[in-house]
This record gives structure tokens, C-alpha cells and sequence, in this order.
């Protein structure tokens, strides 16, 4: 386990390196974005026609989870922030990880000797900020948070929701935040973890890349778990807003 750079080590501890590759991968979708929307035109081609279909996939999700309309609508802007935001979050770490080696501890900075030993010297630089738990159950306390917002809307109904059709109803309040958020830490998590293992294989006979074939095959799967994430996560997000959003019949 690498170290990490960290702010207020000892009261509130804040990764540095997570909080910069969360701006990052938001300026990567600003970018990817306005690009897309540069020269719109009524016959989409590229990344246009990419972001329409996209578009047009969260609104389908949101209207398979939500009860009437005007919730779906309300929702796209974040449903479909998240789930672009995340693809990219995600594919970060299959792309490049960067780390440095450092051989004395940065006090200041949170880098202790104790660190340092057990990250072997490395200070990781470069990640997917999904692959840190704080990130994602932060982001699911924020849904669980704008969930409850919207069912206190109408407080009887929200607050039959807790005893119909099970007391057991309050237990889910506490459970579904931590699976929502855990889900996609610990697939990020353990896809990076393995690919250090794979690259970690000594060479056969000192120049024979043995790890290589299975670092690949991992490097493909871990892409497509990567990307399902993504959608879980938002379309969760959906559903437990959704459940939440007495307006109209739910589906």
C-alpha cells in the first residue's frame, strides 16, 4: 500500500492525491464536453454523436428508476454528470499510474517513516480517485442526502416509507449508502492492486515478460468492470432517488 500525501494527517486527514485527480477527471469531462458541443450540428458525427447517445442512455436509466417525467428531468444534469465523471474516474488508473520514490518522510506533508516502510518507499502521485473509499462514500452519502431531501417533499409519505412494507426499511437507510459506495471502491481498488501484482512478476530467465499475457487480459476485463461501475453506481443512484420521489405512481 503505497503512501499518499496528505493534508492534516493527524486531526482530519485530507488525500491529496485524490482531491487532485478528482479535479482532474472533472476538467478531463469539461473538456471532453465542449468539445463535443464545439460545432453542434442536426447530423451529429464523433464525439457529438457520442455524447448524444449518452445523452439519450441516462435518460432511458432514469426513466426505467424514476415514477413520472418531471423527476427524470430533474435528474439528468446529475445522472448524467456522474456517470461520464465516473467512466472517467474510473479508466484513470488503467491508463497510467504514477509514483515516486522517496527515502526520507515529508512531516508536513503526511509522508511518515512508518508510510514509507510499508509502501516500500513509494508515494503514489497518479490514480483513480475511485480507487480511495473516502471518494466514493462521500459521493454516496451525497445521493443518500439529496434522496431524503427529495422525500421530505411529502413527510407522511416519507415517513411511511420507514414502516411500509418493514421496519427493516431503516436498517436499508444505514446499508444502502455504505454497498453503494464500497461496490465501486472495491472493484477499482482491487483491478489497480492486481495490475501492480502482474507488473510485479519477475522476468523468466531475466528478459521473458511472463506476466505479460495475464497483465493484458486483466487490463481488458478490469476495462469493462471499470465501465459497468460507472453505471451502477448512477443507476443506483437513480433508484434510491427515486424511491424517494413520491410524486406520481412508481413503476
Amino acid at each position: 500500500m503505497p503512501a499518499f500525501p496528505t493534508l492534516f494527517p493527524n486531526s482530519f486527514p485530507i488525500n491529496l492525491t485524490t482531491i487532485a485527480m478528482m479535479v482532474f477527471a472533472g476538467l478531463v469531462v469539461l473538456v471532453v464536453l465542449r468539445l463535443a458541443v464545439r460545432k453542434v450540428s442536426i447530423h451529429p458525427r464523433g464525439l457529438q454523436n457520442v455524447m448524444e447517445w449518452a445523452v439519450e442512455f441516462t435518460r432511458t436509466m432514469a426513466k426505467d428508476t424514476m415514477p413520472n417525467e418531471q423527476i427524470v428531468n430533474w435528474i439528468m444534469p446529475l445522472a448524467f454528470t456522474m456517470i461520464i465523471f465516473l467512466f472517467v474516474s474510473n479508466w484513470l488508473g488503467l491508463i497510467a499510474t504514477v509514483a515516486i520514490k522517496m527515502h526520507h518522510p515529508v512531516p508536513s506533508l503526511g509522508i511518515t517513516a512508518h508510510q514509507l516502510s510499508l509502501g516500500k518507499g513509494e508515494v503514489m502521485l497518479f490514480d483513480s480517485p475511485t480507487a480511495n473509499m473516502s471518494m466514493t462514500l462521500g459521493m454516496a452519502v451525497m445521493v443518500w442526502i439529496i434522496s431524503h431531501a427529495i422525500g421530505l417533499r411529502h413527510p407522511r409519505q416519507w415517513l411511511k416509507h420507514f414502516v411500509s412494507p418493514s421496519p427493516l426499511a431503516v436498517l436499508e437507510e444505514i446499508t444502502n449508502p455504505l454497498t453503494h459506495g464500497m461496490r465501486l471502491y472495491g472493484n477499482i481498488f482491487a483491478g489497480e492492486a492486481l495490475i501492480g501484482i502482474f507488473l510485479g512478476i519477475p522476468l523468466l530467465f531475466g528478459w521473458v515478460p511472463i506476466g505479460l499475457p495475464l497483465l493484458l487480459v486483466w487490463l481488458f476485463y478490469s476495462a469493462f468492470v471499470s465501465t459497468i461501475q460507472a453505471y451502477v453506481f448512477s443507476i443506483l443512484t437513480c433508484l434510491y432517488i427515486g424511491n424517494k420521489s413520491f410524486s406520481g405512481a412508481h413503476h
